[in-house]
């Protein structure tokens, strides 16, 4: 089988999407970065190689020294880290791509590095392909449903969602009684919720969707235990993601939590009834 290579940046997926090409029989290289990957991933394949973010022509060296055609990039680079520039090593051909981005927006950013590799004839794979058992279902996923009114909000927060998302702004807002709370940006949506709990409103609803033109390629919405954690600090009452196009990491523990805190989970789609 031709070797698959993974570029890892925070959290537990790209230790999923690892699991699952090594379940299928793929050799595995991974590329990851000091500070964000999970250094987890070093027992878990032979080859790791961990570099400092913006060595761009050490990436595509190292893939085509071991002759990966097909990649896939998993888990988050908080875009807030780029403006960081004592966290980044940017090498020549970094800063010649940089030089052609018409400005630093997730999908920009991302879609010029899958260009840099398609030069090398090196493809970046949907995440979905090797992620599919993490993708959100449809419907209610915990012991609480929510109630008519908080059905309400999850359809008006889907419609602001996708505005912002439409924007680039983010994917995730907070929502009380056809208002809204908070909206993620840069921050990211964890501190966008407790952003919001900061407020003491207390049984926002919290609405995460795709973007319309979400590329499934990278930046997939994902939610885990982690956002439970921070919706039980805010004092949020329900979760609604977009169903099919949002991972769910940890999924058990994750409602497991949700039920312990007695907050509700669905999953909806982009148009029509939520419920």
């Amino acid at each position: 089988m031709d070797t698959v290579g993974i570029i890892a940046g925070s959290g537990q997926l790209p230790l999923h999407v690892l699991g699952e090409a090594l379940d299928r029989g793929y050799p595995v290289v991974t590329i990851a970065f000091s500070g964000f990957t999970d250094p987890d991933i070093q027992g878990c394949v032979d080859e790791v190689f961990w570099l400092k973010l913006g060595q761009m022509g050490k990436v595509i060296e190292i893939l085509k020294s071991r002759a990966v055609k097909r990649v896939v990039m998993a888990g988050k680079i908080e875009k807030s880290s780029l403006m960081k520039l004592w966290k980044l090593r940017p090498d020549r051909r970094a800063l010649e791509m940089l030089s052609r981005v018409r400005d630093w927006r997730d999908d920009t950013l991302l879609a010029a590095v899958a260009e840099e590799l398609l030069k090398e004839e090196i493809v970046v794979d949907e995440i979905t392909s090797w992620a599919g058992k993490l993708m959100a279902s449809r419907g209610v996923m915990t012991e609480k449903s929510p109630s008519n009114g908080q059905w309400k909000d999850i359809e008006f927060g889907r419609t602001m969602a996708q505005g912002i998302g439409d924007l680039d702004i983010g994917q995730t807002v907070v929502v009380k009684n056809a208002a809204v709370i908070a909206v993620e940006a840069i921050e990211g949506t964890d501190r966008a919720i407790r952003r919001a709990g900061e407020l003491g409103i207390q049984g926002a609803v919290v609405v995460k969707m795709a973007k319309p033109n979400q590329d499934m390629r990278f930046d997939v919405p994902g939610v885990g235990p982690f956002t439970i954690d921070s919706m039980t600090a805010a004092g949020a009452s329900v979760l609604a993601v977009e169903a099919g196009k949002t991972m769910m990491t940890n999924c058990e523990d994750m409602i497991r939590k949700a039920n312990k805190a007695k907050i509700s989970i669905v999953g909806i789609p982009p148009a029509g009834p939520v419920a």
